[in-house]
């Protein structure tokens, strides 16, 4: 049965089960849901170890524009577990300083729903970075069971005012935002090849996509985009647009792409959406790890307050962006879908010059 069309259903079932670092199994389960019930026959779908790799081609063999998000989001993985509580690592980049005392659910390692196993609270941070945390029950699990990790005890999806809270807005609401934009061309069978990569394991150093990278799954004439929501900065503000990201803390990012990203931008201001520009120096995201092997790669962001469940906060506490942020974001890729095949980027080249090279590559056997 197909859900209501639109991100946020999307994004409401995909936050119905937990994620977290290498457990992104039950999430993923629930993308593919989606994906059979909405885009169906007319996109193909691929399991890597990596991830998922969703593809529409609506334009013939010429390059695609590649949507990459990430399945994953910052969690503990639980180590040793007793009746009164549990040893865990945290994997990923949640505020340390802010977790002391806070209450976490555990769950198995492939959950059906949102119900956990246990519900404890997080004692004192660790002397070194990177040492155990311990969990000490106020809900033991039930004997037979088995936790496998645990998240922050934080509401899996609200909507207040116009903005969306979530304990794991990055990266499922960018999973959300790639499909919904596949779901809106792929409709209305647009002439675009457009390909969405569900990433695993970004928060611990991109690994998904990077085993996607190195498996050579990827083609090096497609371009790439990480969606994420990121850390709010001075430019990039929530309710005024998404942005267009100019790189992030470790790169800067192709401006091929982010002239693209501009032109559509360009359209849909005249029409009345914002959208930002900025580098995003709060965190790195996966369009650097596809820069590094040489992929023509960018970004798009929708700001994102409480980055991580409490940069920037006080206490811990559920990510949020605003609701108009994200239907302009789609809006925004929508745009830059349907600029892509006629805009003469690094795949688009590449074919051409390869076609060149082979119509004379015969006249090298001759001496100069």
């Amino acid at each position: 049965m197909k859900d209501k069309p639109g991100a946020l259903s999307l994004f409401q079932r995909l936050t119905s089960v937990p994620t977290a670092p290498f457990r992104e199994a039950a999430v993923s389960r629930k993308a593919l849901e989606w994906i059979r019930a909405n885009l169906g026959a007319r996109v193909k779908v691929r399991r890597a170890r990596g991830g998922l790799i969703v593809s529409y081609r609506g334009a013939g063999k010429g390059p695609a524009l590649c949507l990459a998000a990430h399945l994953d989001h910052p969690a503990f993985e639980l180590i040793k577990v007793t009746h009164t509580g549990a040893t865990a690592r945290l994997r990923g980049g949640l505020p340390p300083h802010l977790l002391a005392g806070a209450c976490v659910e555990a769950f198995p390692r492939v959950p059906k729903n949102n119900r956990p196993l246990a519900r404890g609270v997080l004692g004192p941070r660790p002397k070194k970075d990177g040492g155990l945390w311990t969990i000490a029950w106020t809900e033991p699990p039930k004997i037979g069971t088995t936790p496998d990790f645990a998240v922050l005890a934080l509401p899996a999806c609200e909507l207040k005012n116009g903005w969306l809270l979530s304990r794991s807005v990055d990266d499922l609401l960018g999973c959300a935002i790639s499909l919904e934009t596949m779901r809106r061309l792929s409709t209305k069978r647009a002439k675009v090849n457009l390909t969405v990569l569900l990433n695993r394991a970004e928060e611990v150093g991109f690994i998904g996509a990077l085993d996607m990278i190195r498996s050579g799954v990827l083609s090096a004439r497609d371009s790439y985009l990480s969606i994420e929501s990121s850390r709010e900065l001075p430019g990039s503000r929530p309710g005024r647009g998404p942005t267009i990201r100019l790189g992030d803390k470790a790169t800067a990012f192709d401006p091929n792409l982010t002239a693209l990203l501009d032109s559509a931008a360009e359209a849909l201001r005249k029409r009345g959406t914002a959208v930002q520009r900025l580098r995003l120096t709060g965190g790195t995201c996966e369009a650097t790890a596809y820069l590094t092997f040489g992929y023509e790669s960018g970004g798009v962001a929708v700001p994102l307050v409480n980055y991580h469940n409490g940069w920037g906060a006080d206490a811990v506490a559920p990510e949020k962006v605003r609701l108009s942020d994200v239907e302009g974001c789609i809006k925004l890729l929508v745009g830059a879908s349907r600029l892509f095949g006629a805009t003469i980027l690094r795949g688009a080249l590449r074919t051409r010059l390869e076609k060149r090279h082979d119509i004379e590559k015969s006249a090298l056997q001759r001496p100069p």
